[in-house]
């Protein structure tokens, strides 16, 4: 597996699940971090392409991330309604950036964005509601 590219580092603290897909990487702070995943073999479906549930995760996850650091205080958000258009494939070895942008955060719900892109390819494009806690 190659490494990762420059500047991302290991993302600690996950939770179960997350770390069941990892390792997931992290370059950047607070709502400009951009989160990352190396595609491998266990990633892959039927057709040798990541599989778009293991794609669809890393759009809840990295949006769910986004809100949370742009709330004020440890309350915590949980996903409302998540919708993912797939653009294209992702393959074995590449690495895959989540670029999310929370777009309003209101007292009871967050809405956000999320681009996973292949260098400057869009894979996936994903919109969430969060139910703010």
């Amino acid at each position: 597996m190659s490494a990762a590219p420059a500047g991302f580092e290991p993302l600690e603290g996950i939770g179960p699940f997350a770390e069941l897909i990892g390792p997931l990487l992290a370059r950047g702070e607070g709502e400009e971090r951009v989160l990352g995943l190396r595609i491998d073999e266990r990633h892959l479906n039927a057709g040798g392409k990541a599989m778009g549930g293991l794609l669809a995760t890393l759009v809840d996850f990295a949006i769910g991330r986004a809100v949370h650091a742009a709330l004020d205080d440890d309350g915590g958000a949980v996903t409302v309604s998540l919708t993912t258009d797939f653009l294209g494939p992702a393959e074995p070895g590449e690495f895959v950036e989540a670029h999310t942008e929370v777009e309003r955060l209101g007292g009871r719900l967050a809405f956000a964005d999320c681009s996973l892109r292949v260098g400057d390819r869009e894979v996936v494009r994903g919109r969430a509601v969060f139910a703010v806690l």
